[in-house]
């Protein structure tokens, strides 16, 4: 695994984002886990998205 990838899911999870339980997506589906990039409220925390997103496109060759 990157490091980009470990900085992430790190993240991920320090910020909440990553919640397991019974929802309801907005398309009506049911879901076991919600995925919620809002969590991530701050200056430092949303550098950290910005750096891992950019790492990733770049890895990506695009």
């Amino acid at each position: 695994m990157h490091a980009y990838q470990q900085d992430f899911l790190a993240l991920a999870h320090t910020a909440g984002v990553l919640r397991f339980g019974s929802f309801t997506l907005k398309s009506g589906r049911r879901s076991p886990y919600f995925f919620n990039l809002g969590q991530i409220a701050t200056g430092a925390g949303l550098v950290r998205l910005g750096t891992a997103y950019a790492a990733c496109i770049e890895a990506s060759g695009v």
